[in-house]
């Protein structure tokens, strides 16, 4: 499991440099991540990340994002 939070101010990076899934990409975001990883068979599991952001300047607007992968190997 790991966690972190991002203060990106608005034009800090070039776009092309920011993560596309956090604020949807772009800049003038905050907000935090929260990864994890749950084992369901063997050579099977679940990774959950979830991404909150909200915009630094401007009016009020935030993107929550959630994503689930099943992953397994052979």
């Amino acid at each position: 499991m790991s966690a972190g939070y991002k203060y990106i101010e608005p034009d800090a990076l070039l776009d092309g440099y920011t993560e596309s899934d956090f604020h949807l990409g772009g800049t003038n975001a905050k907000g935090y991540f929260v990864t994890g990883n749950f084992g369901l068979f063997d050579n099977v599991w679940l990774t959950g990340r979830w991404l909150s952001a909200d915009q630094v300047y401007g009016p009020r607007f935030g993107i929550d994002v959630l994503q689930l992968d099943l992953n397994a190997s052979f």
